[in-house]
Parts: structure tokens; C-alpha cells; sequence
């Protein structure tokens, strides 16, 4: 067990197991490469992705899915290499959120999402080129269509 002093949930107990390594960090944050998954609430969507490095270091992250069922990612398994092997079903891809005084207003970085491979706990932030994903994407749009949870069989990413 690591014991963890965090800014947003106090003292905590962490099974090794249960750490994501980032080997290059993530943007702005290269230093920072143990960081463990904490449910923000039972029934909530979001999630807190905590530096075990540094305990004032956490993101919001959710499945892109909740709010844009048309999110996919394509990407070369050679891109991934930094968390290989890979394969398709052992990838999860969360995408962080940043959630100002008023959570209407809420983004989500779909330009830069975090690609976690569940196999061997490794995860990275994948920088895209793809102009179709904003840096902040405004989450409450109320010009769209409310979305489905997504289920079980869907996938956000596949590999070319």
C-alpha cells in the first residue's frame, strides 16, 4: 500500500495494483507519472485521475461517450507503443474535463484524450491533429440532443 496525502481527498491508502503509470506524463506535467483512478460519487459519470507523485494533481475525467456519442478515436498501434503491447479491448479512452464556478459551462479536452491500457496499467495522453475535436468542448450544448449513457459494447477508439 502507498499512502497518499491529497489536497482533495485528504490522507489516503493506495494498493500498488491499482496505480496507472504514465512513462512520459502527461502535457505540462511530464514529472507526474503514478497516478491512481478515484470515483468522484457511486452514480456519477466523473471520475478524478490523482498524481500519486504529487497529491495537489488531480483531473476530472469521463467517458467522451456520455456527452459525444460520435467521439472515436483512430489510432496507429505505433503511437501507443509508450503502453504496449496494445490491443483494441484492452484500450480505454477518458477525456479530462474542466468544470468552472458555473458547471454549465463545463469542457471537455477531446483534442487530447488519455488512452489507458487495462492490460498492463499503463496510460498517455494522445495528442491529435484532428481538427473535428475542440481542446474545449462545451459539454451542456443546448442546441443538442441529450445523450444516451453509453453501454458496455461501446468503444471510443480503434487501431489501424
Amino acid at each position: 500500500m502507498i499512502h497518499v496525502d491529497t489536497a482533495r481527498f485528504g490522507s489516503i491508502e493506495v494498493d500498488e495494483s491499482a496505480l496507472f503509470e504514465f512513462p512520459m506524463g502527461m502535457l505540462g506535467f511530464t514529472r507526474q507519472k503514478r497516478f491512481v483512478i478515484v470515483d468522484h460519487s457511486d452514480d456519477s459519470p466523473f471520475k478524478w485521475l490523482q498524481s500519486v507523485d504529487d497529491g495537489g494533481l488531480a483531473f476530472i475525467l469521463t467517458d467522451p461517450l456520455f456527452f459525444k456519442p460520435d467521439y472515436h478515436v483512430r489510432v496507429r498501434k505505433g503511437e501507443l507503443s509508450v503502453i504496449g503491447p496494445v490491443r483494441e479491448a484492452d484500450l480505454v479512452v477518458s477525456v479530462i474535463m474542466t468544470v468552472p464556478q458555473n458547471p454549465r459551462e463545463m469542457t471537455a479536452n477531446l483534442l487530447a484524450p488519455l488512452i489507458f491500457n487495462m492490460a498492463n496499467r499503463k496510460g498517455m495522453q494522445l495528442v491529435m491533429t484532428d481538427r473535428r475535436f475542440p481542446v474545449k468542448y462545451r459539454v451542456f450544448d443546448d442546441r443538442r440532443a441529450p445523450v444516451a449513457p453509453p453501454t458496455a459494447e461501446s468503444k471510443s477508439i480503434s487501431l489501424r
